[in-house]
């Protein structure tokens, strides 16, 4: 199975660099600019299933997508398995600021410190601990939803389908990381708005084959 993964276009909150989790905000008029570019990159490729997660920026992202492809015809699926990482009570706040807190504990003040000495599970952890109202989704609780998310393409679609799927940076970020590990620039591991990400989906594992491909 090929698994076409795009982060949502820019939004909002991503131009104020504010944590957006499962907040919200519009995309941008550049953001959907980019989308058309990358609608048209897809544009021939005919994909068997559309998905997103439940949360508008995706949605948003997918039908602007899907408008400029030219050969599938396709019904957009919602789930809530390829949400973004819940941030608790940091969402909407400065991303630097919050990054600063939880990075903090461990002599450092930066997400990419944290990024390139810790693994991404820990960093999940750390910001659970982190959030005062201790709301954040934790490392197994993210893990969880991710693994739910590739069963569910497994479970709902051919073998050798063609699936198109707009999520968030932090689901692809988790599933790069988690294959590459320390093969990867961490300060480069973070897909841009609009990029696409493919992999090759089979019934018990995944292999990245293209990663924040810009049109």
């Amino acid at each position: 199975m090929e698994v076409y993964f795009v982060r949502h276009g820019e939004t909002v909150l991503n131009l104020m660099d504010k944590m957006q989790g499962w907040s919200d905000s519009p995309l941008t008029d550049k953001g959907i600019e980019d989308l058309k570019k990358t609608g048209q990159y897809l544009k021939n490729i005919k994909f068997d299933a559309l998905y997103s997660s439940d949360l508008k920026r995706t949605m948003d992202t997918a039908e602007i997508i899907i408008n400029e492809n030219k050969v599938s015809n396709l019904k957009l699926q919602t789930s809530k398995n390829f949400r973004e990482i819940f941030f608790g009570s940091f969402e909407g706040f400065n991303s630097a600021d919050t990054w600063k807190v939880i990075a903090k504990p461990y002599g450092f003040s930066t997400q990419n410190e944290l990024i390139k000495n810790y693994s991404i599970d820990f960093i999940r952890d750390a910001m659970r601990k982190a959030d005062p109202l201790d709301f954040a989704e934790d490392a197994k609780t993210f893990r969880s939803r991710v693994m739910a998310g590739l069963d569910q393409l497994r479970d709902e679609n051919e073998p050798d389908s063609k699936i198109l799927v707009v999520t968030h940076g932090g689901i692809i970020k988790y599933l790069i990381m988690n294959y590459f590990g320390s093969k990867l620039d961490p300060y480069r591991a973070f897909p841009m708005n609009g990029s696409v990400t493919k992999v090759k989906l089979n019934s018990d594992d995944y292999e990245i084959e293209d990663f924040n491909l810009l049109p």
